[in-house]
């Protein structure tokens, strides 16, 4: 009788984001049963579009990069339609130590870091290019001495050491917008493991069609999901958070059972988690994981971030000139951008309270007082009418209980990235890994999501012709 209930499933994938649902979306276009469950109730993950009126905010993940191949191969293939990112106009610069806000054009061909007095910057990014050269990301290893030393060091420590501590301030800020996590809170390896994976520093430094943010999805990013549901129909589930993934031996294969939260009971034989690695910890694995993926889940954090949104009813930062970009060392925004629909049926401009210390101070203020220092911070770039928005929205990744924050896992200073590396991605049993903290290319990016998926699939087809574990 037991055998009539077991292998409902050739795959069941576990998480509802981008990565979970375009596994299983290549997977059900190449006949597997599959199914997703997800623990929210919703789909998407990171990405999260909210309607606001005729148009849309993101509220999570956003963009598109000039070099996201898969990611714009999938919205292609999903019908979905994209426009640039808004860049024309000057930037502003709250970095000076006097106090003094400025603005640059980032779009003219002499647009440099010395051009805003960071002339300083230049070399030691040079220096880290450098550095980067003798380190083969694809092969982590405890074995390499150059990534067991930069590894023990964090970021700040690493800048002092090498006789860069007057670029501590700027090098914190950096890590903040592109992390979401502060120079005293990763690893200068951990860094660069980044920043090789989107391609270097200069996708990071510039706005226009070249950079990490350079395209938007008409209707919001989470119409990826949206399609891929409306494609999978009844085989993913909302609401389904799993506790147990048990590997029962079974004449000679492994059958795997998945436990959820309300006591549901599904069979498979391979899974799929695309949980980040942090969050594993509310899942009990049968046979235990190797102590390498258990130090990931146990020692990895996740940045923090609160996006907040502001809408106006009107581009009056557009219309004086600017392109709603800043860039403040001293906040609450740290990093902003014009975030206006492509048919500007919503103005906004997005910002981003970034790193540990500052989302705790931050939060630790009531809403009306964020929301009074965000405006007023605004008023000083664009002038009084920034203090008279129709909506102010933010949302506190760090709250919620399925992200624990973002934009993606971060590591601190120690040894995990040389001894645990290889453990990302590395199966575990049937079990297999997914989500874009296991990406090389694109890590904590949506393109890196869709890359993490891709190279899963192929796992599973790869084990299928070599086996009968599909059914």
């Amino acid at each position: 009788m037991e055998m009539e209930i077991l292998y409902n499933y050739d795959t069941i994938i576990i998480g509802g984001g981008l990565s979970g649902l375009n596994t299983a979306y290549d997977l059900k276009k190449s006949n597997f049963k599959i199914l997703v469950l997800e623990a929210r109730n919703r789909f998407g993950g990171r990405t999260d579009s909210v309607k606001v009126g005729d148009g849309w905010v993101d509220a999570g993940g956003q963009w598109l990069g000039t070099n996201n191949p898969n990611l714009k191969q999938l919205c292609k293939e999903l019908k979905l339609e994209t426009y640039k990112q808004f860049y024309q106009g000057k930037t502003v610069f709250d970095i000076y130590d006097d106090g003094l806000i400025k603005s640059f054009d980032e779009s003219s061909p002499n647009f440099d870091l010395c051009e805003i007095g960071l002339g300083n910057i230049n070399p030691i990014i040079r220096a880290i290019k450098e550095v980067m050269k003798n380190i083969d990301f694809s092969k982590c290893s405890k074995e390499s001495p150059i990534m067991l030393s930069l590894e023990k060091l964090t970021v700040s420590e690493w800048l002092r050491v090498c006789g860069y501590g007057e670029s501590v301030k700027f090098f914190n800020w950096f890590c903040k917008m592109s992390v979401a996590s502060s120079s005293d809170d990763i690893s200068i390896l951990f860094l660069l493991k980044y920043v090789n994976s989107i391609n270097g520093f200069e996708s990071l430094f510039i706005s226009d069609d070249d950079c990490t943010e350079s395209d938007r999805i008409i209707g919001g990013s989470s119409m990826v999901s949206e399609r891929i549901v409306s494609y999978l129909k009844d085989d993913c589930k909302l609401n389904c958070e799993v506790t147990l993934i048990d590997q029962i031996s079974h004449k000679n294969s492994r059958l795997i059972k998945i436990t959820t939260s309300n006591n549901e009971n599904y069979y498979c034989r391979n899974v799929v988690s695309t949980i980040p690695p942090m969050l594993l910890k509310n899942v009990i694995f049968k046979p235990d994981l190797p102590i390498e993926k258990q130090r990931l889940k146990n020692e990895m954090e996740m940045g923090n971030t609160i996006k907040v949104i502001v809408i106006y009813d009107s581009v009056f930062w557009r219309d004086q000139g600017y392109n709603g970009k800043s860039q403040s060392f001293v906040g609450p925004i740290y990093q902003s951008f014009d975030n206006c629909t492509n048919d500007l049926s919503v103005k906004s401009i997005i910002g981003f309270i970034n790193g540990k210390e500052e989302i705790k101070y931050w939060y630790s203020k009531s809403l009306e007082e964020r929301r009074s220092a965000v405006l007023n911070q605004y008023s000083k770039y664009w002038g009084p009418k920034a203090l008279n928005p129709i909506h102010y929205i933010e949302r506190n990744w760090s709250l919620d209980k399925y992200s624990a924050g973002c934009f993606m896992g971060v590591c601190k200073s120690g040894d995990i990235i040389s001894q645990c590396n290889n453990y990302y991605t590395q199966p575990h049993g049937n079990i297999h890994w997914a989500g874009t903290e296991t990406s090389t290319q694109w890590y904590g990016h949506m393109e890196g999501a869709i890359t993490s998926s891709k190279r899963v699939v192929n796992e599973i087809l790869k084990n299928s012709l070599n086996s009968k574990s599909k059914l």
